[in-house]
C-alpha cells in the first residue's frame, strides 16, 4: 500500500542545553547530540549546529535526487556527495551581524545510474527547486554550487 504524503505538514524538534556548548535535539524519538570542539570551548561530543545543517543539505540531496531519478527514469544506484561550506562567522563570534552566514557551498556529487543520461541531467537540473535545505540557503543568498558526475563524465557546474 503507497503512502500518500500531504503537501503540507508539520514535524517537531525538541531539545534544551546539557552544558553551555553541548546540547540535545530529538525529532522523531531519534535524539542527537550537538556540541562544539574543545577548541571552541565545547567536548566535541558531536557535531556543531551548522554542521548538522549541511548533514542535512548532504540527506536531501541524497534523497531528492533519488525521488528525481525515478521520477525521470533513472535509476540511481550510487551516489557520494562531498560538500565544502564558506562561513562568515563574524555573527557567531559576535564581531558583528552579517546577512549572509554561509556565502557559497560547493556540493561535489559523483553517481552512478542506470538509465538514459537525459534523465540524469533532468535531475541535474531539477535538483535546486525541490531539496528543500538547498532552497533555504538559496533564498537566505547563499551561492550553492553543484558539480555533477554522471558515470565518470564530469558535468560542468550551471552559474
Amino acid at each position: 500500500m503507497a503512502i500518500k504524503e500531504k503537501p503540507i505538514w508539520k514535524f517537531a524538534v525538541t531539545g534544551g542545553q546539557d552544558t553551555n556548548t553541548k546540547s540535545h535535539a530529538t525529532a522523531r524519538g531519534k535524539t542527537v547530540v550537538i556540541d562544539e570542539p574543545v577548541l571552541r570551548g565545547g567536548t566535541d561530543e558531536g557535531p556543531m549546529p551548522v554542521e548538522y545543517v549541511f548533514m542535512g543539505l548532504l540527506g536531501c540531496t541524497h534523497v531528492i535526487s533519488n525521488k528525481l531519478a525515478a521520477h525521470h527514469g533513472a535509476g540511481f544506484t550510487g551516489m557520494d556527495i562531498d560538500i565544502n561550506v564558506t562561513m562568515d562567522s563574524h555573527g557567531t563570534r559576535l564581531i558583528s551581524p552579517v546577512p549572509v552566514p554561509f556565502p557559497e557551498v560547493v556540493l561535489d556529487i559523483v553517481v552512478t545510474h542506470d538509465g538514459p543520461r537525459e534523465a540524469a541531467m533532468a535531475v541535474r537540473r531539477d535538483l535546486k527547486h525541490h531539496c528543500a535545505v538547498s532552497k533555504m540557503l538559496q533564498e537566505s543568498g547563499t551561492r550553492v554550487v553543484e558539480n555533477w558526475v554522471f558515470n565518470g563524465e564530469a558535468i560542468p557546474a550551471e552559474v
